[in-house]
């Protein structure tokens, strides 16, 4: 059963609060030559609280891709000697047995610093470096609310290859400390806000039920997973809670079935969302086609993954 008849058999009072569903059946004549096309199904899903929408159209998998087999390396990597070649932040060199942090050349926040792996490729990263790692960064995070209470927002990000927008092929987080809330994170807070005294119910808890009822979830003690009806890109996959105990298993799965380049973006903390964020899949790293186009940059996005058969591949 896919997406289109799960969302008919659940909850559609909850279902009906948060998403509106739009239907579209296409049957393109005198297309012979690719029959793969001829029918085509298109399923609108729009999240109204946060005023997301995306639409899934199975049959876009199926188109030719461009590739290249052209190898890409840092040579030299600057961050296999980040004592020497890299500067420090303001909070100095932290360090432990998997990663240190340095400061970041070209700041997009209020304080902005790496967290640099000190294995040099990503397939060499253990559970215990990504735990490692993620220690380091809730370290960085303390500390700089120290040194400036200010501070109001703490995201964490990882752009994983060249692909997902990294400048450095090593594996890297970065994290970012800004003195007011981003306008879009603000947004979404003064929904989510609104939705709470509407509906007495809290919105990332209903839209899980919906995603549980749809089979599309996975819950661990200490982090919930789900994958997002109106999605950014190909394998979102949203989360709340506790990344460091739990979001490994997740990874290498998804690794495991085809993810060569991703973005995961965790926000730690704003005044109401916390312990909140999404990983989005950035397709295969020898693609020379960009998969972002001018209707997902002005409009909405488009996907081709069908989330019933990815959560079967990485929630099993």
């Amino acid at each position: 059963m896919g997406l289109r008849e799960k969302i008919k058999n659940i909850n559609q009072e909850i279902f009906q609060r948060i998403f509106e569903v739009r239907e579209i059946n296409l049957d393109l004549e005198n297309f012979e030559s690719f029959p793969e096309f001829q029918k085509q199904e298109l399923l609108f899903i729009k999240d109204k609280i946060l005023g997301l929408e995306a639409i899934f159209n199975f049959s876009r998998k199926k188109r030719p891709q461009p590739r290249t087999e052209t190898k890409i390396e840092n040579e030299p990597d600057p961050f296999c000697n980040a004592h020497n070649l890299t500067p420090i932040d303001e909070l100095g060199r932290l360090e432990n047995e998997s990663a240190l942090t340095a400061a970041n050349l070209s700041k997009m926040a209020d304080y902005h610093s790496l967290i640099i792996f000190k294995k040099h490729r990503f397939t060499e990263l253990t559970e215990k470096d990504f735990i490692e790692a993620l220690n380091l960064a809730q370290e960085w995070f303390e500390k700089i609310k120290e040194l400036d209470p200010r501070i109001f927002t703490q995201i964490l990000i990882w752009n994983y290859h060249y692909r997902a927008a990294a400048s450095i092929l090593h594996p890297h987080f970065q994290v970012l400390a800004f003195k007011e809330i981003p306008q879009r994170l603000e947004d979404w807070q003064k929904r989510i806000e609104d939705y709470q005294e509407k509906f007495r119910s809290d919105y990332f808890a209903d839209y899980f039920q919906v995603a549980q009822e749809l089979g599309i979830t996975k819950s661990f003690p200490n982090l919930k997973a789900w994958l997002s009806l109106t999605p950014f890109k190909e394998k979102t996959v949203f989360f709340e809670g506790n990344l460091k105990n739990d979001f490994w298993q997740i990874l290498e799965k998804l690794i495991q079935n085809g993810t060569q380049s991703f973005n995961l973006f965790y926000l730690y903390r704003t005044t109401y969302l916390k312990n909140f964020g999404f990983f989005v899949d950035r397709g295969e790293i020898n693609k020379i086609n960009s998969d972002f186009g001018a209707l997902e940059i002005f409009g909405l996005p488009v996907v081709s993954y069908d989330p019933i058969e990815l959560a079967g591949l990485i929630f099993s």
